[in-house]
């Protein structure tokens, strides 16, 4: 076992059967343990659960918590080769809690191996420095070679080779030094991995696939691989033989590739990406996009069972590389059909799964406010001595919060999810709803724009990926000036002309030579990672038009469903906002509803409002966290409101965020974004308005009365926020994101009704 030689080591485990009885309770704990680790390390489950509970029973039955965290820990191991990540978080989750004297080392490394398979990279690169720290304090020389092992994998998924290079030299100088055969091997392995990933193949590749691949030809006449290293084995021999151009002898290798195996989504989509790349060095296209539409499947089905918004949105990493050759393979074509279709088919699938329907236990409530507290007291200022103790204790409840949260789970198979909209089908939409669509994509560090219009759909290359994203950050800098400059009426002046350059800078870059005429002033726009907070009404080429922003044209397509029951609208105010109130009061007067002021129970009265009013309106101050964006929030007078804590699923259709920077959000590969107001779309929510940018409270509470006196009139909140923006041109940072929203019921010379 010291040197990973498992079916070895389950053989002379086998030796001890005879002589089981004769051990001490301590030692058949161990035999198990040794036991169901080696089985579970040739992905044996079966042996390897009945092993590890029956060491588990055992253990509790002699009152021996070291072994009992090992049963735990390793049985969350299972989980995780088995695919159930919730599952295995919580069980690791289990065994952290348990009081023993062990080495952690190798517990935190497994667990950041479950996160990186979750998707959630950062997190697990942390853990790994964790475990990292914890190996090198308890002297653990070939544990810290093995961390380092995982964080050179971090590295290659992070596109950082340099650092994956370095890594694995520190690795491969410790197993030498140990004379770990088998870890010398793995390495050597990943090492390879990482070169033909650039596109190139080692010299020596054949003698570092020796150890794994069976033939010295690696043809589809071997035995499927089994192992992790054996099935990296095999995947290296199909890239290598495409590189030196040998298609037939790839097609061969990858008939290794088809068996069913038992591995993670890493794993399977990097499989399928292969299979699709030999299909079409053969010709065969269609096979090849068959491919990738079983991977597409395959990849839903992982992330439809969490019910952690994180957790399905970060899986989408694993599909990062498909998604690239698919979409490269239709600009080849130079088809806009075929390259919408693709962008489509990638985009934001965790918002076309059911909306998720797990509940937050007594623990998570409990760490909630626990975490409210904290964050409450370091803002309202700690003394220094405390600060760094405070800041540490909210990041060690924020780390419990999420992985409680990522031990979600729900038995789903996928099959709710909604397929991906073809540009058939958005274009019927479009022509029904008579808007038109500008859909943004980047590819290859370059900016792509679709435009959907009335006379056909147009492809364009904008320029470098890097140029837009310059101005849309100094747009978003210039913004936040303007907002800190309104109570200085000359430099008001100064930045408002600054922000008005790079506006049209801006819109000159993705919109210049593009006609959107006069026939369909609605405009869905779909935007790139690099463009997920910008607020699109105030470009010049869309001033005055209802615009929506969605996460996806297959989310914005979704045909409203009926709400139960007549109109019920909410409005709620925060604290430390001077017009708050009176923006509430006016909202709630527009809707004859009751106003809810700032009070203890705040957080509670939002999240029934978001339970059971259709419309919900918060006036408050307003977070948006890049590092953590699930950690969001809205002040309120109980303290912040975060993200992570919003009922599942909401039932409100319209909800309107008076706050700063809540529009933002992170986009991660799949274009998957993150943040407060994305939160809200995924959790069921048709229609959301934010700002991405600060507001002015003064602006903030004029307009939003307007934009609510609009909506009740009948007007659309897409064609609302314009009107309200062209009357208050600070309430440019206001978007409508998701979908297009009208208050049934309602129009000129209708009464609205509210609850």
């Amino acid at each position: 076992m010291y040197c990973a030689e498992w079916r070895e080591a389950v053989a002379a485990l086998e030796e001890v059967g005879p002589a089981f009885d004769l051990l001490t309770e301590r030692e058949q704990v161990a035999a198990l343990l040794n036991g169901g680790l080696s089985h579970l390390s040739l992905l044996q489950l079966a042996p390897a659960r009945a092993e590890l509970e029956r060491a588990l029973a055992l253990s509790l039955e002699h009152d021996l918590p070291a072994q009992e965290f090992k049963a735990r820990h390793n049985l969350g191991c299972l989980e995780f080769y088995a695919g159930h990540l919730p599952e295995a978080i919580a069980l690791m989750r289990a065994a952290d809690e348990v009081d023993a004297p062990v080495a952690r080392a190798r517990a935190k490394q497994d667990l950041a191996a479950v996160l990186l398979e979750a998707g959630l990279r950062d997190q697990a690169r942390e853990t790994l420095v964790d475990a990292l720290g914890s190996a090198r304090a308890e002297g653990l020389h070939l544990e810290q070679a093995d961390i380092r092992l995982d964080l050179a994998a971090v590295a290659v998924l992070e596109r950082d080779i340099a650092r994956a290079r370095r890594e694995l030299g520190s690795a491969i100088r410790v197993f030498r030094s140990r004379g770990a055969v088998g870890r010398q091997q793995s390495t050597a392995l990943l090492r390879a991995s990482v070169d033909v990933t650039q596109g190139r193949v080692p010299r020596d590749l054949d003698d570092v696939l020796a150890p794994f691949v069976p033939s010295a030809h690696g043809t589809g006449a071997d035995p499927a691989p089994v192992t992790p290293d054996e099935r990296l084995a095999a995947r290296l021999r199909v890239e290598a033989l495409l590189l030196r151009g040998d298609v037939d002898a790839a097609a061969a290798a990858a008939q290794r590739l088809r068996g069913r195996a038992r591995q993670g989504v890493a794993g399977d989509m990097h499989d399928r990406l292969l299979l699709a790349r030999v299909a079409a060095a053969q010709g065969d296209s269609r096979r090849a996009r068959r491919e990738v539409h079983t991977a597409l499947r395959r990849l839903t089905r992982r992330q439809a069972p969490t019910q952690s918004l994180e957790v399905r949105s970060a899986l989408a990493v694993h599909g990062r590389r498909l998604a690239e050759w698919d979409l490269a393979d239709a600009l080849r074509s130079g088809s806009p059909r075929r390259v919408f279709d693709s962008v489509e088919r990638w985009r934001a699938v965790s918002h076309r799964l059911p909306p998720l329907s797990g509940r937050e236990g007594r623990a998570g409530a409990e760490l909630l406010a626990e975490l409210r507290l904290a964050r409450r007291r370091l803002s309202d200022g700690t003394p220094p001595e405390d600060e760094a103790r405070l800041r540490a204790r909210v990041a060690r409840l924020e780390w419990q919060v999420a992985q409680q949260d990522w031990s979600t789970t729900e038995h789903d198979d996928g099959s709710g999810v909604e397929g991906a909209a073809t540009l058939a089908r958005t274009r019927a939409v479009l022509d029904g709803r008579q808007e038109q669509a500008l859909v943004l994509f980047d590819h290859d560090r370059a900016q792509y724009l679709l435009h959907a219009g009335p006379a056909g759909t147009t492809l364009r290359h904008l320029g470098t990926l890097a140029d837009i994203e310059a101005l849309a950050e100094r747009l978003l800098r210039d913004l936040r000036a303007q907002a800190h400059a309104a109570a200085d009426p000359v430099m008001a002046r100064a930045v408002g002309r600054a922000v008005d350059s790079s506006l049209a800078q801006l819109d000159r870059a993705l919109f210049g030579g593009t006609d959107l005429g006069t026939e369909r002033p609605g405009v869905v726009v779909c935007p790139s990672r690099s463009l997920a907070s910008v607020p699109w009404g105030a470009l010049p080429s869309l001033a005055g038009r209802p615009v929506t922003v969605a996460t996806s044209m297959t989310r914005w397509a979704y045909p409203e469903v009926a709400a139960a029951g007549p109109l019920s609208v909410s409005a709620l105010a925060g604290p430390d906002l001077r017009r708050a109130r009176h923006e509430a009061d006016a909202v709630a007067g527009v809707w004859g509803a009751a106003v809810g002021h700032p009070a203890p129970d705040d957080g509670p009265r939002l999240r029934r409002a978001l339970r059971h009013d259709t419309l919900v309106h918060v006036a408050a101050h307003g977070t948006h966290e890049r590092q953590n964006p699930y950690f969001s929030s809205l002040l309120l007078a109980d303290g912040p409101l975060f993200a992570h804590e919003l009922p599942r699923p909401v039932a409100s259709r319209l909800v309107v965020l008076s706050a700063c920077d809540v529009g933002q959000a992170d986009l991660r590969p799949g274009d998957e974004p993150l943040g407060l107001t994305s939160a809200l779309l995924a959790l069921g929510v048709r229609s959301v308005v934010a700002a991405v940018a600060p507001v002015p409270d003064e602006v903030a509470a004029d307009a939003m009365v307007d934009f609510h006196r609009l909506l009740a009139a009948g007007h659309g909140a897409a064609a609302a926020l314009a009107q309200t923006v062209s009357a208050h041109p600070g309430a440019r940072a206001f978007n409508v994101y998701g979908t297009d929203w009208a208050a049934p019921g309602t129009g000129p010379g209708v009464p609205p009704t509210a609850g």
